[in-house]
């Protein structure tokens, strides 16, 4: 079995319905936000998962969408926010898979870092205070960030701001 089938076997086991998306991999989603699970055929250890154009970029919002998605950046570690095709923001996450990672703890991983992403994104870009890791955090060990990450989604629940 290649990468690209137990990464989907993995989904669906979790309830998902991945669809094949042409070249680019495979769509499903999460909370009504698409997924976009982007295997490389040349490097079976690469694990990439994106939410493909979550806001539109213009000449007129490049500045505060940059600022943003600086801000996004500091806030959280793992997510990355890119412009992509010169238009858009997508959230991306990158991961080397090795032995002894447990796929299933990763995906939701992945997933939940990717929500987080997309909801401090959207609070930045609208001028709204996001409550999240502080300076002092940033030598923390995963294992606290992963505290923190579920202290920020657990206040998105709260809040009724899922999506």
């Amino acid at each position: 079995m290649n990468q690209r089938e137990i990464v989907l076997g993995q989904l669906k086991a979790m309830g998902f319905e991945p669809l094949e998306f042409g070249d680019l991999g495979s769509v499903f989603k999460y909370e009504d936000v698409s997924y976009l699970y982007m295997p490389d055929d040349d490097d079976e250890q690469f694990l990439r998962i994106v939410i493909p154009q979550l806001y539109e970029v213009t000449e007129e919002n490049r500045v505060a969408v940059l600022d943003a998605m600086h801000e996004t950046s500091l806030m959280l570690k793992y997510a990355k926010l890119c412009i992509m095709y010169e238009d858009a923001v997508w959230a991306i996450y990158e991961h080397r898979l090795n032995s002894s990672d447990n796929l299933s703890d990763l995906l939701e991983h992945i997933i939940r870092v990717l929500e987080a992403a997309v909801h401090v994104f959207r609070k930045k870009i609208n001028g709204e205070e996001v409550i999240g890791r502080s300076e002092k955090t940033d030598d923390c060990s995963d294992d606290e960030l992963e505290v923190e990450l579920q202290k920020m989604l657990d206040s998105i629940e709260d809040n009724g701001e899922c999506n």
